[in-house]
Protein backbone atom coordinates (compact mmCIF):
# COMPACT_ATOMS: atom_id res chain seq x y z
CA UNK A 1 0.00 0.00 0.00
CA UNK A 2 1.15 3.69 -0.39
CA UNK A 3 1.81 6.49 2.30
CA UNK A 4 -1.85 7.72 3.39
CA UNK A 5 -2.58 10.56 5.67
CA UNK A 6 -5.63 11.56 6.52
CA UNK A 7 -6.48 14.09 4.54
CA UNK A 8 -5.38 12.31 1.01
CA UNK A 9 -5.77 9.35 -0.60
CA UNK A 10 -3.82 8.59 -3.57
CA UNK A 11 -5.31 8.74 -6.88
CA UNK A 12 -3.36 5.37 -8.23
CA UNK A 13 -0.07 3.80 -6.83
CA UNK A 14 2.60 0.84 -7.92
CA UNK A 15 5.24 -0.35 -5.68
CA UNK A 16 8.57 -1.31 -7.40
CA UNK A 17 11.93 -2.54 -6.43
CA UNK A 18 14.98 -1.04 -7.34
CA UNK A 19 17.73 -2.71 -8.44
CA UNK A 20 19.30 -2.11 -4.93
CA UNK A 21 16.17 -3.76 -3.28
CA UNK A 22 14.84 -0.53 -2.13
CA UNK A 23 11.33 -0.29 -2.21
CA UNK A 24 9.65 2.62 -4.50
CA UNK A 25 6.06 3.67 -4.21
CA UNK A 26 5.24 5.35 -7.40
CA UNK A 27 1.79 8.13 -6.30
CA UNK A 28 -0.38 10.15 -8.02
CA UNK A 29 -2.47 13.03 -7.11
CA UNK A 30 -4.09 16.48 -7.10
CA UNK A 31 -1.62 18.91 -5.90
CA UNK A 32 -2.67 22.48 -6.25
CA UNK A 33 -4.21 23.04 -10.00
CA UNK A 34 -2.06 19.78 -11.10
CA UNK A 35 -2.00 15.96 -10.39
CA UNK A 36 1.48 15.20 -9.71
CA UNK A 37 3.20 12.48 -9.57
CA UNK A 38 6.24 11.52 -7.14
CA UNK A 39 8.25 8.60 -5.81
CA UNK A 40 8.91 7.89 -2.30
CA UNK A 41 11.27 5.56 -0.25
CA UNK A 42 12.40 5.19 3.30
CA UNK A 43 11.03 6.62 6.82
CA UNK A 44 12.30 9.36 8.55
CA UNK A 45 13.32 13.57 8.12
CA UNK A 46 11.66 14.32 4.50
CA UNK A 47 14.61 14.90 1.75
CA UNK A 48 12.98 16.04 -1.49
CA UNK A 49 15.08 15.39 -4.42
CA UNK A 50 14.05 17.91 -7.73
CA UNK A 51 15.35 16.87 -11.40
CA UNK A 52 16.47 19.39 -14.29
CA UNK A 53 15.70 18.73 -17.89
CA UNK A 54 15.93 16.76 -19.80
CA UNK A 55 15.42 14.20 -16.66
CA UNK A 56 12.46 12.90 -14.43
CA UNK A 57 12.54 12.05 -11.05
CA UNK A 58 14.90 8.48 -12.60
CA UNK A 59 17.88 10.77 -12.51
CA UNK A 60 17.98 9.96 -8.62
CA UNK A 61 17.34 6.13 -9.26
CA UNK A 62 21.27 5.59 -7.76
CA UNK A 63 20.90 8.00 -4.56
CA UNK A 64 17.32 6.76 -3.27
CA UNK A 65 18.14 3.79 -1.87
CA UNK A 66 21.45 5.46 -0.04
CA UNK A 67 18.90 8.21 1.73
CA UNK A 68 16.15 5.35 2.18
CA UNK A 69 18.34 4.15 5.02
CA UNK A 70 18.18 7.32 6.65
CA UNK A 71 15.87 9.32 5.64
CA UNK A 72 11.86 9.32 3.86
CA UNK A 73 13.21 10.17 0.01
CA UNK A 74 10.47 12.53 -1.98
CA UNK A 75 11.19 12.55 -5.56
CA UNK A 76 8.61 14.37 -7.82
CA UNK A 77 8.35 15.41 -11.58
CA UNK A 78 8.21 18.84 -11.75
CA UNK A 79 5.01 20.78 -13.02
CA UNK A 80 5.14 19.76 -16.45
CA UNK A 81 7.58 17.08 -16.65
CA UNK A 82 7.60 13.04 -16.39
CA UNK A 83 4.08 11.83 -15.67
CA UNK A 84 3.03 14.95 -14.01
CA UNK A 85 0.43 16.83 -15.52
CA UNK A 86 0.93 19.91 -18.26
CA UNK A 87 -1.14 22.65 -17.63
CA UNK A 88 -2.01 25.65 -20.04
CA UNK A 89 1.00 28.05 -17.96
CA UNK A 90 3.17 27.83 -14.35
CA UNK A 91 6.57 27.31 -15.97
CA UNK A 92 8.43 29.53 -14.26
CA UNK A 93 10.42 28.60 -11.13
CA UNK A 94 8.06 30.51 -8.33
CA UNK A 95 5.31 28.37 -9.68
CA UNK A 96 7.22 24.82 -9.25
CA UNK A 97 8.50 26.00 -5.82
CA UNK A 98 5.09 26.72 -4.85
CA UNK A 99 3.86 22.61 -6.20
CA UNK A 100 6.56 21.11 -3.97
CA UNK A 101 5.53 23.19 -0.96
CA UNK A 102 1.80 22.37 -1.41
CA UNK A 103 3.01 18.73 -2.16
CA UNK A 104 4.60 18.52 1.46
CA UNK A 105 1.62 20.00 3.40
CA UNK A 106 -0.27 17.23 1.33
CA UNK A 107 2.26 14.75 2.63
CA UNK A 108 2.36 16.22 6.62
CA UNK A 109 6.13 16.32 5.54
CA UNK A 110 7.12 18.96 7.41
CA UNK A 111 10.43 21.04 7.12
CA UNK A 112 12.79 18.83 4.87
CA UNK A 113 15.85 18.97 3.53
CA UNK A 114 15.94 20.02 -0.48
CA UNK A 115 18.66 18.09 -3.12
CA UNK A 116 17.83 20.06 -6.94
CA UNK A 117 19.65 19.64 -9.91
CA UNK A 118 19.90 21.77 -12.95
CA UNK A 119 16.11 23.54 -13.17
CA UNK A 120 15.47 21.53 -9.62
CA UNK A 121 18.42 24.08 -8.14
CA UNK A 122 16.26 27.11 -8.56
CA UNK A 123 13.43 25.77 -7.98
CA UNK A 124 14.34 24.37 -4.82
CA UNK A 125 16.26 27.56 -3.82
CA UNK A 126 12.80 29.26 -4.21
CA UNK A 127 11.17 26.71 -1.90
CA UNK A 128 13.74 27.83 0.54
CA UNK A 129 13.47 31.31 0.43
CA UNK A 130 9.93 32.07 0.30
CA UNK A 131 9.25 29.91 3.00
CA UNK A 132 12.16 30.53 5.37
CA UNK A 133 11.05 27.32 7.56
CA UNK A 134 10.31 24.88 5.40
CA UNK A 135 13.81 23.96 3.90
CA UNK A 136 16.31 22.81 6.86
CA UNK A 137 19.25 22.66 4.43
CA UNK A 138 19.95 22.69 0.47
CA UNK A 139 21.91 21.21 -1.84
CA UNK A 140 22.44 23.15 -5.35
CA UNK A 141 24.06 20.78 -8.25
CA UNK A 142 25.02 21.86 -11.54
CA UNK A 143 22.75 25.01 -12.60
CA UNK A 144 22.89 28.12 -14.39
CA UNK A 145 20.39 29.47 -11.51
CA UNK A 146 18.90 32.99 -13.44
CA UNK A 147 18.85 35.84 -11.39
CA UNK A 148 21.94 34.80 -9.26
CA UNK A 149 24.33 35.28 -12.51
CA UNK A 150 23.41 32.18 -14.14
CA UNK A 151 22.87 34.78 -17.43
CA UNK A 152 26.20 35.18 -17.76
CA UNK A 153 27.09 31.88 -19.02
CA UNK A 154 25.08 32.34 -22.32
CA UNK A 155 28.54 33.88 -23.62
CA UNK A 156 28.35 32.63 -27.46
CA UNK A 157 31.61 34.24 -28.02
CA UNK A 158 33.20 30.91 -27.79
CA UNK A 159 33.05 28.77 -31.34
CA UNK A 160 31.64 26.50 -29.05
CA UNK A 161 28.90 26.94 -25.90
CA UNK A 162 27.44 24.45 -24.06
CA UNK A 163 24.04 25.94 -23.35
CA UNK A 164 23.48 27.23 -27.27
CA UNK A 165 19.44 25.28 -26.36
CA UNK A 166 18.96 27.92 -23.42
CA UNK A 167 18.47 30.98 -25.44
CA UNK A 168 16.89 28.36 -28.37
CA UNK A 169 14.13 27.10 -26.06
CA UNK A 170 13.35 31.07 -25.01
CA UNK A 171 12.87 31.89 -28.43
CA UNK A 172 8.73 32.12 -28.35
CA UNK A 173 7.05 29.86 -30.88
CA UNK A 174 10.31 28.78 -33.11
CA UNK A 175 11.18 25.64 -31.32
CA UNK A 176 8.18 23.62 -30.59
CA UNK A 177 7.99 23.78 -34.67
CA UNK A 178 11.47 22.80 -35.29
CA UNK A 179 11.52 19.98 -32.49
CA UNK A 180 7.69 18.76 -33.27
CA UNK A 181 7.57 14.87 -34.69
CA UNK A 182 11.54 15.07 -34.22
CA UNK A 183 11.69 15.40 -30.40
CA UNK A 184 13.67 11.33 -30.45
CA UNK A 185 16.41 12.72 -32.56
CA UNK A 186 16.85 16.01 -30.09
CA UNK A 187 16.52 14.77 -26.88
CA UNK A 188 18.44 11.84 -27.46
CA UNK A 189 20.92 14.05 -29.01
CA UNK A 190 21.19 16.67 -26.31
CA UNK A 191 21.36 13.38 -23.50
CA UNK A 192 24.16 12.02 -25.39
CA UNK A 193 26.26 15.29 -25.39
CA UNK A 194 25.12 15.85 -21.43
CA UNK A 195 26.80 12.59 -20.77
CA UNK A 196 30.10 12.59 -23.09
CA UNK A 197 32.01 13.59 -19.80
CA UNK A 198 31.09 10.09 -18.12
CA UNK A 199 31.03 6.67 -21.05
CA UNK A 200 28.49 4.74 -19.75
CA UNK A 201 26.74 7.15 -17.39
CA UNK A 202 23.70 6.85 -19.61
CA UNK A 203 22.78 3.63 -20.78
CA UNK A 204 20.76 3.38 -23.91
CA UNK A 205 17.70 2.02 -21.91
CA UNK A 206 17.98 5.35 -19.54
CA UNK A 207 18.49 7.44 -22.73
CA UNK A 208 14.90 5.93 -23.91
CA UNK A 209 13.40 6.50 -20.37
CA UNK A 210 13.80 10.49 -20.82
CA UNK A 211 12.93 10.35 -24.18
CA UNK A 212 9.68 8.56 -23.59
CA UNK A 213 9.34 11.00 -20.72
CA UNK A 214 9.64 13.99 -23.40
CA UNK A 215 9.39 12.59 -26.88
CA UNK A 216 5.76 14.49 -27.50
CA UNK A 217 4.96 17.81 -28.30
CA UNK A 218 2.91 18.84 -25.41
CA UNK A 219 6.18 18.18 -23.30
CA UNK A 220 8.02 20.05 -25.92
CA UNK A 221 5.56 23.16 -25.27
CA UNK A 222 6.43 22.93 -21.50
CA UNK A 223 10.10 22.40 -21.95
CA UNK A 224 10.28 25.38 -23.52
CA UNK A 225 7.85 27.36 -21.52
CA UNK A 226 10.57 26.77 -18.96
CA UNK A 227 12.90 28.58 -20.68
CA UNK A 228 10.92 31.54 -22.37
CA UNK A 229 9.94 32.23 -18.36
CA UNK A 230 13.70 32.56 -17.71
CA UNK A 231 13.96 36.05 -17.35
CA UNK A 232 10.36 36.37 -15.27
CA UNK A 233 12.27 33.95 -12.71
CA UNK A 234 15.20 35.31 -12.85
CA UNK A 235 13.52 38.51 -11.41
CA UNK A 236 12.00 37.07 -9.00
CA UNK A 237 14.76 35.17 -7.71
CA UNK A 238 16.93 38.34 -7.34
CA UNK A 239 13.98 39.74 -5.42
CA UNK A 240 13.73 36.80 -3.02
CA UNK A 241 18.16 37.27 -3.01
CA UNK A 242 17.64 40.23 -0.74
CA UNK A 243 17.45 38.54 2.23
CA UNK A 244 20.39 35.90 1.96
CA UNK A 245 19.56 32.24 3.20
CA UNK A 246 21.17 30.99 6.22
CA UNK A 247 20.38 27.68 6.48
CA UNK A 248 23.14 25.16 5.55
CA UNK A 249 23.72 25.26 2.05
CA UNK A 250 25.91 23.20 -0.20
CA UNK A 251 26.51 23.99 -4.03
CA UNK A 252 28.47 20.91 -6.08
CA UNK A 253 29.24 21.02 -9.93
CA UNK A 254 31.16 19.28 -12.21
CA UNK A 255 34.87 20.24 -13.58
CA UNK A 256 33.92 19.69 -16.90
CA UNK A 257 30.82 22.03 -17.19
CA UNK A 258 30.13 24.92 -14.24
CA UNK A 259 32.76 24.04 -12.43
CA UNK A 260 33.76 26.99 -9.78
CA UNK A 261 30.66 29.11 -11.57
CA UNK A 262 28.51 27.40 -9.53
CA UNK A 263 29.95 28.16 -5.83
CA UNK A 264 29.39 31.86 -7.73
CA UNK A 265 25.90 31.35 -8.14
CA UNK A 266 24.92 29.96 -5.47
CA UNK A 267 26.33 32.22 -3.17
CA UNK A 268 24.50 35.06 -4.07
CA UNK A 269 22.30 33.61 -3.05
CA UNK A 270 23.34 31.82 0.38
CA UNK A 271 26.93 33.74 1.13
CA UNK A 272 28.09 31.10 3.08
CA UNK A 273 27.67 27.85 1.07
CA UNK A 274 30.32 25.10 0.85
CA UNK A 275 31.22 24.56 -2.68
CA UNK A 276 32.83 21.18 -4.03
CA UNK A 277 33.74 21.08 -7.77
CA UNK A 278 34.29 17.02 -9.00
CA UNK A 279 37.51 16.90 -11.01
CA UNK A 280 35.98 15.44 -14.55
CA UNK A 281 32.20 15.32 -14.13
CA UNK A 282 30.51 17.20 -16.66
CA UNK A 283 26.59 17.89 -15.88
CA UNK A 284 24.63 14.93 -15.07
CA UNK A 285 26.19 14.80 -11.27
CA UNK A 286 24.13 11.98 -10.22
CA UNK A 287 24.27 9.74 -12.80
CA UNK A 288 28.26 10.38 -13.65
CA UNK A 289 29.31 10.32 -9.77
CA UNK A 290 26.19 8.73 -7.95
CA UNK A 291 28.72 7.05 -5.43
CA UNK A 292 30.51 10.48 -4.64
CA UNK A 293 27.56 12.47 -4.29
CA UNK A 294 25.96 10.10 -2.07
CA UNK A 295 28.93 10.00 0.17
CA UNK A 296 28.65 14.55 -0.37
CA UNK A 297 25.16 14.70 0.69
CA UNK A 298 24.52 11.95 3.36
CA UNK A 299 27.91 13.71 5.13
CA UNK A 300 26.23 16.89 4.57
CA UNK A 301 22.93 15.86 5.57
CA UNK A 302 24.36 14.35 8.63
CA UNK A 303 26.12 17.74 9.79
CA UNK A 304 23.13 19.83 9.37
CA UNK A 305 21.42 17.80 11.48
CA UNK A 306 23.40 17.87 14.07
Amino acid sequence: MSRQTPHFTPDSASLQVSPSGTRLTHEFGQVGDIRMHWVTAGEGEPVVLLHGWPQTWYEWRHLIPVLAGTYRVIAPDLRGWGETERPAGGFDVPTAAADIGALLDLLGAGPAYVVGHDWGAPVGYHLAASGRDRVRAFVALEASIPGAGGESMLNFSRAWNPLWFFPFLATPGLPERLIGGRAEVFFTWILEQMARSTPGALTAEDIAVYVRAYGDDDAVRASCAYYVNTWASAERIREAARTPLTIPVLAVSGERSLGRNMTDFVRRLAPDAEGVVLPGCGHLIPEERPRELAELVTAFLAKATG
